[in-house]
């Protein structure tokens, strides 16, 4: 009798990893949600039904966390079919005024995070034949904003450790991939417009959808579908890529104002 399929997400609880738990649930994986936030880890257990989903509290700033939550799918599953990278976090600040602490905290969860969870994928996947580890990188690992160091440095690295992994591991039959968000309208992006005074949220959301060429903010469920695909044989021969998912806002070099002819 073969195991079920199981899937691993850090960053799991909500927004694009909430997505991705409901899109592999839904075509019958096994999914291990690991998140800092209990309660909303939790509610998506119960929408998605404990025979197909369990949450384990996880500060992927821990290797032991992260550890814990690959003994329990190994436990449970007898092995890992598909890893999701998805925590991220970001500090920001001009080069001269970072703080060192805000520097080695970023990488520590959006780089060194990744590499323990890749680190541990490879061991297991090695034992059951291989599998698919996807990384989240960021649009700003491909281009820059200001006060941004820390992060776009970190999702830089995401991709260079991906490719490393796909080609160090392409022998044991294991496929290592990034993708790269633009602007996804999650619970993160909301929380953010929020933080603007003197500025109305929805007309931020607004201003930051118009940077795109489609002129809307991604959904999450694009991103799982994309998530999905690369996770399925269909996507059999795509490892050490970074797959863009950002409304085509890295295409363009200089943006028009919405409504305003190009020059």
């Amino acid at each position: 009798m073969s195991r079920p399929k199981s899937i691993v997400i850090f960053g799991g609880a909500r927004g694009i990893g909430a997505a991705v738990a409901r899109r592999f649930a839904a075509s019958d994986f096994r999914v291990y949600i690991a998140d800092v936030l209990e309660t909303e880890g939790n509610a998506l257990v119960r929408e998605l039904g404990e025979d197909r989903a369990s949450f384990t509290i996880c500060d992927v700033a821990r290797a032991d966390d992260i550890s814990a939550v690959f003994d329990l799918a190994v436990a449970e599953s007898g092995g890992i079919d598909v890893v999701f990278n998805n925590v991220g976090i970001a500090r920001y600040g001009e080069v001269d005024r970072l703080d060192l602490e805000d520097w080695e905290l970023t990488l520590r969860v959006n780089l060194t995070a990744q590499f323990l969870s890749c680190k541990r994928a490879v061991a297991e996947m090695k034992k059951t034949g291989g599998g698919v580890i996807i990384n989240t990188a960021s649009i700003l690992g491909h281009a820059s904003q200001k006060t941004t160091a820390a992060y776009a440095a970190s999702k830089a690295g995401v991709m260079a450790l991906t490719r490393t992994v796909a080609i160090d591991h392409a022998k044991d039959n294991i496929r290592c991939v990034s993708i790269s968000p633009g602007t996804i309208d999650t619970p993160l992006v909301q929380i953010a417009a929020q933080t603007f005074e003197g500025r109305d949220p929805q007309d931020l959301r607004r201003e930051w959808a118009d940077h795109h060429p489609l002129r809307r903010l991604g959904r999450p469920q694009e991103v799982a579908e994309t998530v999905f695909f690369l996770a399925s044989e269909g996507a059999a021969f795509i490892t050490g890529s970074d797959i863009l998912i950002d409304g085509g806002i890295r295409s363009e070099l200089y943006a028009e104002k919405p409504g305003e002819p190009a020059q």
